[in-house]
Order: structure tokens, then sequence, then C-alpha cells
């Protein structure tokens, strides 16, 4: 369709690419629904839509995001002793797009491009927090599966949680995703204050518990604001990024 250079016919499309017009006709229909391309109601041709230019200014995105937070996710690691992960909300998960582990022999690992749940997550909490209610109540619907005795599975107590996570401005998980594992999550903002990330450390319940994270909060919150700064975030008077 790019090569064509014009709005072209389901006709025209199945002869280039050697597919049924049945076949054509479905993809074009389903590219319609996710606003990909575009069908002109008054020739039933279709040209290319605003669509992939979204997709691509979100891959552009977080590739700025990867970009500013590399270089300083071994820093906090070290400094911490955890495993550190940055995650982005895609559909209704959490996707990890780098991580640095701990040294330590007793240590959280997770794979890159790993997906997570919001609700059972501090970096799903986190992304979920800003979100406006609609929004959160899109991602979700339907049953909020328990992964563990501790996971949230009631939506209003995971809403009153959410309040929680935006007042004080980090999400904990607490071994609700896995028995054995905690976690402490802060928000990545760009330079329109809008949350693109989360910042996370991870690492064993025996280490991370809600009595150690006013001492781990410092660096992670600080390395957040660098990773804001580098990515061209509003800077306050007090420093932080402006929300």
């Amino acid at each position: 369709m790019a090569a064509a250079g014009r709005d072209i016919g389901v006709s025209d499309l199945a002869r280039r690419t050697g597919l049924t017009k049945a076949s054509v006709y479905s993809i074009l229909t389903t590219l319609e629904t996710r606003h990909v391309v575009v069908r002109d109601p008054d020739t039933a041709r279709y040209r290319l839509s605003w669509g992939l230019y979204v997709l691509g200014a979100t891959v552009a995105r977080d590739s700025d995001l990867l970009w500013a937070a590399r270089p300083l996710l071994n820093g906090l690691a070290e400094a911490t002793g955890e495993t550190v992960l940055l995650g982005i909300l895609d559909e209704k998960t959490v996707l990890h797009l780098d991580r640095a582990e701990s040294s330590s022999g007793l240590r959280m690992v997770a794979n890159i491009g790993r997906r997570s749940p919001l609700h059972a997550t501090a970096s799903g909490k986190v992304l979920l927090a800003w979100q406006p209610e609609s929004v959160v109540n899109r991602l979700l619907d339907g049953e909020l599966r328990r992964y563990s005795r501790n996971t949230i599975t009631d939506p209003k107590e995971l809403l009153n949680q959410l309040a929680v996570v935006r007042e004080r401005g980090y999400g904990g998980n607490w071994q609700e995703y896995e028995i054995g594992l905690c976690s402490i999550a802060v928000p990545l903002h760009d330079h329109t204050g809008e949350v693109v990330g989360a910042l996370t450390l991870a690492g064993p319940a025996q280490r991370l518990t809600p009595r150690s994270v006013k001492r781990q909060l410092k660096p992670l919150s600080e390395t957040a604001e660098s990773i804001e700064k580098r990515l061209g975030a509003r800077i306050s008077l007090n420093g932080s990024a402006v929300r």
C-alpha cells in the first residue's frame, strides 16, 4: 500500500500480494478497526492511516526510555544489591524492556521481554495508578487472577491501593505475584509529565521488606529522576519531575 503511493482497492492489493480477495478484505477490515488503514466510502479504496504514525511514535518513545535508562540500571543494582527492572504498560501487562541483575547469589531473575500482571506487581500498580479511571477499568476488566495467597483479587481493594500508590509516589508488591519475592517501583515521566514506564527493585522477601523501603527508595527515586532528566522531563525547583 505504501509502495503504491495512492489509494488502492481490494482487487489491486490481491493481485500485488497473491492473496485471495476474501483474505485481503478480511485483513483490511482488521487493520481498519486498528486505525492502520482507512477506507474511502466513495471509492471503496484504502489508504494508510494515522495508526501507523501512533505505532511508530510509541516504539520511538520506548526506544528513548531504553536509551535514557540503560546506562543507570547497573549502578542502581550495585547500590541496592537488588535486581533492577525497567517496565512499560503494554496491552494488559507489564512488559520488561531491560534489567540489571543483583550480584547476590540469592536474587530475583527476570528475562527481558517477560510480561507480568498489572494487579500483582509493583510496576503494574505504578503504571495503573496514574491512568484515568476509565483506562484502569478497561485494563482490569474481568477476574483478577490469584497468583499467591497475598494477591489482591478484589477490584475495590486494588483501586484503594492505587490511590495509596499515587499518594506515596511508589508501589509495592509483597509476595503477591510469587511467594518469596517482593518489589518496589516508582513511575518514570517523560517531558510532558506522562508516566511512560516504571523502575523497579525486586528481590527476596528476606531482604526487601516494608521496613527496608525507606532505605531502598532513596537510590531508586534518585535514579528515576536521573532517567527523567535524560528523557527531557521538566524539572521543578525541588529537583523532581513536574507531574
